[in-house]
């Protein structure tokens, strides 16, 4: 193969080289990539351009031999060779025509992606710069907008702070005022009571007053008579018959003055109610309450007055053997359970926890620690039912409290008793005498949740059981009394019957028995 038939090889693979480089320009997906493919392609026209060149070059060299050759040689050849040689060249010019315009097409195209490029680059700088400013922006926006939740945060943290501890110091307000209002009405109905009481002794004392008046009258009259009656006698002249002495009759009245005035006083009858024992049950983790084993009995429950509503008609009733919790249920009682089954400690207040009465726990709270020592010592424990409570904490005594009728000084701990702890706060269990049974604070420190459902008096209860079954279940009556509570509100017969079962307060306690 001559030099220029190579050569004419080597440019339509430059040509095609070229085309391919054309298309895949036209679809290069970055300006990178096109900016390569331009570089490759001026490279290749720059060859196609040498290619010519070489090949105008060498067709030059060829015509003095070529006219040598068709002198010497066969004639009849010459001039087919000069008309290839001619259209050779004449399509090499227009190829190299198209290729010079495919050329210049391509610079202009190289030139276009220049300029895209830079104005990308100038975009994408903008961008660049618009989005770290709108960064900044947001950033800043940001921060600002999360320091203003948080100050408004604080604020409604402070808001609803101030308002818990008004709520608290209302709530605290509204039970002083509820127990102070029953304290003021205990107080008026006891001075009500004393009232009538007092009317009624005048109203005796001035009939009695009266009706001595009159005998001593009568006596005054009938010893005047007699004296002249025996004047009259001493006058007369004295018989000889022996006087005749009538005997006496059935009917005869001693002299007034002779009579001696005898008080009829009402017996009571004090049931025998006997402890039977004191124990103290092991716990898988500790020791139960302190209890004392009561013996059956019968007792009277409730009150005589009528003013007492709630508490009559005044029942006789009869009750098995029980045992009953020494004392009121301690912090440190509670707490044993609370921890061992993961409930909630309550509240103490501030005034300490230990041996003082777990307050602030409601009826269901109390039950599941019942419920909690019959799984600790398979024996059933559970609240005291109403009549066992007053059967156990009256220890059979038909008086106000247990002691008496008369409230005495540093008895209890009470609103009007005279302990340290008066209408303040609880006291420590067992700080003041034990009632017959042995039992502590039946009277005071704090009132106990109970097992009963309400019924609002005593008609159509049972005499015999030691529950009486029905009533309102929502609610539970509560017995005994608090360190906040009146003298009214101490004595034994008290009932309390509108505290829910979710009732919660830092005067109510309670105290367990075992079944036995």
């Amino acid at each position: 193969m001559s030099s220029i038939n190579q050569a004419k090889a080597e440019a339509q693979k430059l040509i095609r080289r070229y085309n391919k480089l054309q298309a895949e320009a036209k679809t290069a997906n970055t300006a990178e990539e096109a900016a390569r493919k331009a570089t490759e392609t001026e490279k290749v026209i720059s060859q196609i351009s040498a290619l010519q060149l070489a090949i105008t070059k060498l067709q030059a060299k060829d015509k003095p031999s070529a006219v040598k050759k068709t002198v010497t040689g066969k004639k009849t050849f010459a001039p087919s060779i000069q008309t290839g040689a001619a259209l050779d060249k004449s399509a090499l010019s227009e190829r190299m025509n198209h290729l010079e315009e495919a050329q210049k097409r391509t610079r202009i195209q190289i030139e276009q992606l220049n300029r895209a490029k830079t104005q990308l680059a100038h975009l994408k700088q903008r961008a660049e710069k618009s989005a770290a400013h709108v960064v900044q922006q947001r950033h800043a926006s940001d921060e600002k907008l999360q320091q203003e939740l948080a100050k408004l945060i604080k604020k409604k943290e402070a808001e609803h702070h101030n308002l818990r501890q008004e709520l608290d110091a209302i709530r605290q307000q509204a039970k002083k005022e509820a127990e102070l209002l029953k304290v003021q009405r205990d107080a008026a109905r006891a001075m009500m009571e004393t009232q009538k009481q007092r009317e009624k002794e005048q109203s005796l004392a001035s009939l009695h007053q009266r009706s001595h008046k009159g005998l001593l009258m009568g006596v005054v009259i009938g010893i005047i008579f007699s004296l002249i009656f025996i004047g009259i006698l001493i006058s007369l002249p004295p018989k000889k018959q022996e006087p005749i002495i009538q005997p006496r009759s059935a009917n005869h009245k001693i002299p007034i003055e002779n009579q001696e005035t005898i008080p009829i006083e009402k017996q009571t009858t004090v049931p025998k109610i006997k402890v039977l024992g004191k124990f103290r049950e092991k716990l898988k983790s500790g020791y139960g309450p302190k209890m004392v084993k009561l013996s059956g009995g019968t007792f009277r429950m409730g009150s005589k007055l009528f003013i007492h509503s709630q508490a009559r008609p005044q029942l006789e009733l009869t009750l098995r053997r029980f045992s009953i919790s020494q004392y009121e249920i301690t912090f440190d009682e509670y707490d044993l359970f609370a921890k061992a089954t993961d409930n909630p400690l309550p509240e103490d207040m501030g005034w300490g926890r230990g041996k003082r009465p777990v307050i602030n726990v409601n009826w269901r709270e109390a039950t599941k620690y019942t419920e909690w020592l019959t799984e600790q010592t398979n024996h059933k424990y559970r609240l005291p039912s109403e009549r066992e409570w007053e059967y156990a904490a009256s220890a059979g005594i038909e008086t106000r409290y247990w002691w008496g009728n008369n409230l005495e000084q540093n008895q209890a701990n009470c609103g009007v008793c005279g302990s340290d702890w008066d209408g303040q706060q609880t006291s420590i269990v067992g700080r003041f005498s034990p009632n017959p049974l042995g039992l502590y604070d039946t009277i005071g420190n704090v009132m106990e949740w109970t097992d009963s459902c309400v019924h609002h008096n005593y008609q159509g209860a049972p005499s015999i059981g030691q529950k009486w079954e029905g009533g309102n279940c929502s609610l539970r009556v509560v017995r005994g009394s608090s360190y906040m509570s009146g003298k009214d509100a101490l004595r034994i017969s008290k009932r309390i019957l509108d505290f829910s079962t979710g009732v919660r307060l830092d005067t109510l306690g309670f105290r367990v028995v075992r079944i036995d």
